[in-house]
């Protein structure tokens, strides 16, 4: 079951893609919204070939994938739907011009015939750094967040907002609230702040729209982690 509402799923759909724009050839990566999205058979076209995506996970960025070159529009393809004519349905992927590292977002969107919507981030280590906490806002509304020290104002656009902690591993204070009621809390918790991990935040209604109270989707990526798995490729190859 996806994880919102219909209503919800909408807003998101329409907030997410204000944001997107124009083409840029590179390798690319995909993470689904939810586990509904990752049972989905999908496929990835960046030239004339469609590659299936398979073992995706809501909680771990999927392998590279290469795009054919700056003239090739990259597809995101339902290979387990067709339209009415018996054709298979796609959409387009777009990338914005200064991406470096493009990571595609897959979420659910009942009224595109795929069944799903693309949005992508820039998930550069350059751009997005171990250690820190990139945070998109997927409420609708505006919110502050506080992360040990550290407020930042977050749009109600899904415009990423860097967070950005030195030092070594140790936990950290985080707590959410409105600009116009700073007070109310409707989000606290105790994370972890490790050097070696980033976190790649989306801030959600939470299940009971009527408290304002908000839940988290958190992906981390480690690191070591990432090395260790490319030692691993390398010997196989």
């Amino acid at each position: 079951m996806s994880f919102f509402s219909r209503s919800t799923l909408a807003a998101i759909v329409a907030g997410a893609f204000t944001l997107q724009g124009t083409l840029l050839a590179g390798s690319i990566r995909f993470l689904p919204w939810d586990d509904t999205v990752a049972g989905r058979q999908l496929g990835f076209q960046g030239g004339k070939d469609v590659v299936e995506l398979q073992d995706l996970h809501p909680g771990q960025r999927s392998k590279a994938f290469q795009v054919g070159g700056e003239d090739s529009v990259p597809k995101l393809v339902a290979l387990d739907k067709t339209s009415a004519d018996g054709k298979q349905v796609s959409v387009d992927i777009k990338l914005g011009s200064g991406f470096k590292s493009p990571l595609v977002l897959i979420i659910p969107d009942p009224k595109h015939p795929t069944g799903v919507r693309p949005f992508v981030i820039e998930d550069d280590t350059a751009n997005f750094a171990w250690g820190s906490v990139r945070v998109l806002n997927a409420t609708g509304r505006e919110l502050l967040i506080l992360h040990e020290k550290i407020v930042k104002k977050l749009p109600k656009t899904w415009k990423p907002v860097d967070i950005v902690q030195q030092g070594k591993t140790r936990n950290v204070g985080v707590q959410v609230a409105a600009p116009e009621k700073p007070k109310d809390i409707l989000y606290s918790a105790v994370w972890e702040h490790d050097p070696n991990v980033r976190k790649l935040v989306f801030i959600v209604p939470g299940t009971d729209a009527r408290t304002g109270v908000v839940d988290f989707k958190i992906v981390p990526e480690n690191r070591l982690v990432v090395a260790a798995e490319q030692v691993t490729a390398e010997a196989k190859d």
